[in-house]
């Protein structure tokens, strides 16, 4: 498999050149979940020795992304309900945190940065563009939890929204492209109860808005598995 490298920039080591691009390759499932990665093969692709392959391959683990068995291999780890369950059970528990916080925090300008990229999620929408309105809608929940300036949240609701993105990819964006209106919808009124401070409605929007991108994967994961048999 050919990887898409990241460009190599001065200050980075080989270690974090091979970390970075082996994540992406991950997340956008160009490493399928449960295939194996050989490190004399990737060195060699990366142009790198077994040295930086193994040292990434550790941290990878240390989040989850591949399984190291001794005597066996590395693995990418896989994708099932359970995991679809799990991110946005975490998801929902990250944002009500990150909303409540963000509710007493957000300026008139925070505001209005969060309305444009609405309206940026609008346009894409409009012309059918998932891709990019999939990418606006990171930087929206993103911009929620910076508000709080809480370095923890900020770290692990980052986390949680790349396990959520290798999701879109495993699943292909065109399946769940049918939920983004709606999901345009609870963004809009997001932005609108933030503004008011509305803290209750606020929270059970946020249980809403994870709960149906939940059942949105795994009405998908159902229909596949119908027509598999």
């Amino acid at each position: 498999m050919l990887l898409t490298q990241s460009s190599q920039k001065p200050h980075r080591t080989k270690e974090e050149y091979v970390y970075d691009t082996l994540r992406t390759a991950i997340m956008r499932c160009q490493f399928a979940p449960g295939q194996k990665l050989v490190i004399d093969s990737l060195s060699e692709e990366l142009g790198v020795s077994p040295i930086p392959v193994r040292s990434a391959l550790q941290r990878l683990q240390a989040e989850g992304l591949v399984h190291i068995t001794p005597h066996t291999g590395t693995h990418v780890s896989e994708i099932s309900p359970d995991t679809v369950n799990e991110i946005f059970m975490l998801l929902e528990a990250l944002e009500t945190v990150a909303f409540n916080v963000a509710a007493a925090k957000a300026t008139d300008d925070d505001i209005i940065q969060l309305q444009q990229l609405v309206t940026d999620m609008a346009e894409a929408l409009r012309v059918s563009n998932a891709g990019h309105w999939y990418d606006l809608n990171n930087q929206f929940h993103l911009m929620i939890t910076q508000l709080t300036d809480m370095k923890m949240l900020l770290r692990f609701t980052t986390r949680a929204l790349d396990s959520r993105d290798r999701l879109r990819y495993y699943y292909s964006e065109p399946f769940i492209s049918p939920r983004m209106a709606e999901a345009h919808a609870e963004h809009c009124q997001m932005v609108t109860l933030l503004k008011k401070r509305d803290m209750e409605a606020l929270v059970s929007l946020v249980a809403q808005h994870n709960r149906s991108a939940k059942a949105a994967y795994q009405k998908l994961i159902e229909s596949q598995a119908k027509d598999s048999i």
